[in-house]
């Protein structure tokens, strides 16, 4: 999953049998819109499954995201045990956790590419795909367009990237709007087959499951700087951020 941000990282009418390089081309002109849009406003709607044998762990997350290029961002995710804050205004960023009444501020990056894309947690899926090097002669990956699906009264194409890079397999299925080019689901499944045991048995692949759906509020539409400022309540408690390295990135719980 390294190079399309399964993390939580993190989170696209067809021709039948149309060349794998026209879903790939289609694929670029999709990256060239994300990439020229300098705001997006977007609730993300996640689902990830790990199993591993017959054992299996579940976890929803909600998010509502706000992104101004190049370095400013605002999001609210509640995966179920709480909600976190993220804000950058550009110059520092926040990790508010409101239950906790903490908080940790830094500076802010440059941008958010890269290693940075995993400060934005789920809205890195999609600014992940937009980032990522489609012609890369190093990657074992294939592209295929697979129908279309309507997804929240939208008609989309399906183009499906399979990456297959040393014992893991990587199958994700992008349902992109056939008229506005926008990922409105991505659903995504990574299989790691596991070395084989001394007795020479084989033990069982893990397996990740995710699929997130995309609403945009706006897309390339003005957004009031308010929206990303953050000021501390007088009853919040600062924490200090981890040094790089150390692990973790949210205040205790």
């Amino acid at each position: 999953m390294k190079r399309w941000a399964f993390a939580l990282a993190v989170s696209i009418v067809v021709v039948a049998g149309a060349p794998a390089q026209d879903a790939k081309t289609f694929l670029k002109q999709v990256q060239q819109k994300f990439n020229q849009a300098k705001t997006m406003d977007m609730t993300l709607d996640i689902t990830v499954e790990l199993s591993m044998g017959g054992n299996s762990q579940r976890q929803q997350v909600k998010a509502q995201t706000a992104i101004q290029r190049p370095n400013r961002f605002q999001a609210k995710i509640n995966t179920g045990m709480g909600e976190q804050q993220l804000f950058s205004d550009g110059t520092t960023m926040f990790v508010y956790v409101p239950s906790a009444k903490q908080y940790m501020k830094q500076p802010a990056p440059k941008d958010f590419k890269g290693s940075n894309i995993a400060a934005l947690g789920p809205v890195g899926l999609v600014l992940g795909i937009a980032d990522q090097n489609l012609d890369d002669p190093n990657a074992k990956r294939t592209f295929a367009f697979k129908g279309n699906q309507t997804i929240a009264g939208k008609q989309t194409r399906i183009v499906e990237v399979v990456d297959n890079e040393g014992n893991q397999r990587t199958v994700v299925r992008l349902f992109i709007g056939a008229q506005d080019q926008l990922i409105y689901r991505v659903e995504a499944t990574a299989t790691v087959q596991s070395a084989q045991s001394q007795g020479g048995q084989q033990s069982s692949p893990i397996t990740q499951k995710l699929t997130a759906d995309i609403r945009y509020n706006s897309f390339d539409k003005p957004i009031p700087a308010s929206r990303f400022r953050f000021t501390p309540p007088k009853d919040a408690k600062e924490m200090q951020a981890p040094q790089q390295g150390s692990g973790g990135g949210a205040p205790r719980r």
